[in-house]
C-alpha cells in the first residue's frame, strides 16, 4: 500500500514544481503593460481689453501652427517623453506675452499630461489713423 501512495504523490508533486516553474518564468520585467505616450494641455490665459479678434496660434515643436482661443485649454496627445518647445504666435499688436513665458519648455513623461500656461496681456488698440486726414470744408 505505501507504494501505491508514494507514486500518487509524485505527479502531484511534478505538477506543482512545474507550476512554480511557469510562474516565476511569466513574472519577468514586462515593460509592455504601461503607458507609452504623454500629452501637453496648451492653455491660454487673456487678460485685458480688445483682445486679438482671430486668437492666437500654438506650435510644438516648429510644427505647423494651431489654433487656440483667448481663454482655452488644447490638448496635444500621443507624443513620445521628451523635451518639447512649445510657443505662441499669431499675437495682436497691442497684445504681450511675458518674454519669460515664450517660448516655453515641456518635459513629457509617459502616461501624463504637461501643462504649458500662457499668460496674455491685452492693451486697448490704439484707433486705425485717418488716412483722409481732417474733415474737408
Amino acid at each position: 500500500m505505501k507504494t501505491y501512495l508514494r507514486s500518487q504523490r509524485r505527479p502531484g508533486l511534478w505538477l506543482l514544481l512545474g507550476t512554480a516553474a511557469l510562474t516565476l518564468i511569466s513574472c519577468g520585467d514586462d515593460e509592455g503593460g504601461g503607458p507609452t505616450e504623454g500629452a501637453i494641455a496648451v492653455q491660454s490665459q487673456t487678460s485685458g481689453v480688445d483682445f486679438d479678434s482671430d486668437g492666437y496660434l500654438f506650435s510644438v515643436n516648429n510644427s505647423q501652427g494651431q489654433q487656440i482661443g483667448h481663454e482655452q485649454t488644447v490638448y496635444v496627445p500621443a507624443l513620445e517623453p521628451g523635451t518639447y518647445e512649445v510657443r505662441l504666435n499669431g499675437i495682436a499688436a497691442n497684445c504681450t506675452v511675458p518674454a519669460e513665458a515664450n517660448p516655453q519648455e515641456a518635459i513629457v513623461v509617459a502616461g501624463d499630461t504637461v501643462d504649458v500656461v500662457f499668460p496674455i496681456s491685452c492693451e486697448p488698440a490704439a484707433p486705425p489713423d485717418d488716412p483722409g486726414g481732417p474733415p474737408q470744408p
